[in-house]
């Protein structure tokens, strides 16, 4: 049906409009006939093409922004909306002690502020960033008060607690809807417990086991929203929403009475990649930057898959591939991953980069 609204351009239906004419009537161009017809062929181009705008904006396969929104949300699913990050902060007095500060009171770290939001310890608080969003999760460093705190020696951002999120993507939505059909969630299945467990802010991805520890017991093996390692205080938090340690099995999470759910954090795999190179008209210097741009690029793109339960692949054709786009690269003689010339299969964990090597081979 799209296709055939699409192709109801102004020249075919100006076209099957004349076509309908006797032929011993003048239709050239500049004719009255012709341009008799011709508003009416671009008015109805016109209706089509809305025709094909309102098609697409119907179904959930083609809609995007608020149109897939309402799409899916006649079904129960909803976008997960932008999330502020909670971090933990450390104040020191001048004299060199543990500083409490007041709730609510603002610290500034470059262009993002802070809110001090719970005290959890002498000196260290809870912090929230008043955007919303990951931005909130990436600096670390020495905060400054938005008001001046004569008390104040040194103030610390350090941990994630909570990381924040962006607001999920068409392309994420879209999936959890089309899960969400094929797989009702129901009984503490499957499909529950990802439902449940995604749907807390700052989880990115989600996999299962089950009976780890004997009948009733549930692992849930969790991803942060920017597809790293989650810290311990994040899984934490985490286990305290789904299953609370102190009170395992009784049903004061979200998980059904009489499951002993177990959180933890993915694990990770830490790759050396060695490449040696032929460049043309560049030297290693110039173009290393980019080498770990593009490969921290691909990095990313596999963990990001993890949650789909499928082994992730570091393949050494897709390194040297993605080394050949850069501008000065003419080829590549060898790639070694954590010293062999193999690929690196996971089945569990992620891989980070642990160290690039890049050296300039012969021809």
């Amino acid at each position: 049906m799209l296709d055939y609204l699409e192709a109801q351009t102004f020249e075919k239906l100006l076209a099957d409009l004349l076509e309908r004419v006797s032929d011993d009537v003048d239709k050239r161009e500049g004719s009255i006939i012709y341009d008799a017809l011709a508003p009416t062929a671009l008015k109805l181009a016109e209706m089509y093409w809305d025709m094909a705008i309102l098609y697409r904006r119907t179904f959930a396969a083609t809609a995007d922004g608020i149109d897939l929104e309402k799409c899916v949300n006649e079904f129960g699913v909803e976008r997960k909306k932008a999330g502020k990050a909670i971090r933990r902060a450390i104040f020191i007095g001048r004299d060199e002690q543990p500083l409490q500060v007041a709730l609510n009171s603002l610290y500034r770290l470059d262009d993002l502020v802070y809110r001090v939001m719970e005290n959890i310890a002498p000196g260290e608080f809870k912090v929230e960033a008043q955007m919303a969003g990951a931005v909130g999760n990436r600096d670390y460093g020495e905060l400054l008060p938005v008001e001046a705190n004569n008390k104040l020696g040194k103030a610390i951002l350090t941990d994630v607690i909570v990381p924040g999120e962006d607001e999920e993507s068409d392309e994420s939505l879209y999936q959890k809807y089309l899960e969400h059909i094929r797989d009702k969630a129901f009984g503490g299945n499957r499909a529950e417990y990802r439902k449940k467990v995604r749907a807390i802010q700052g989880v990115g991805g989600v996999r299962l086991r089950r009976a780890p520890h004997g009948g009733g017991s549930v692992k849930v093996i969790i991803i942060d929203s920017d597809f790293n390692a989650p810290t311990p205080a994040f899984i934490a938090y985490v286990q305290e929403i789904i299953d609370p340690l102190e009170y395992t099995g009784d049903g004061y999470g979200t998980a059904p009475i009489g499951h002993k759910v177990t959180i933890e954090g993915v694990g990770e795999v830490g790759i050396t990649i060695e490449c040696e190179l032929v460049l043309n008209g560049a030297t290693i210097g110039q173009i290393e930057v980019q080498a770990i741009e593009i490969l921290e690029t691909y990095f990313s793109e596999l963990r990001a898959n993890w949650y789909k339960d499928l082994d992730i692949n570091v393949r050494i054709t897709h390194v040297e591939s993605r080394l050949l786009e850069i501008e000065g690269v003419e080829d590549i003689i060898s790639t070694r991953l954590n010293g062999v010339e193999n690929n690196i299969n996971l089945i569990e964990e992620i891989p980070i980069i642990a160290k690039i090597v890049l050296k300039e081979g012969g021809t």
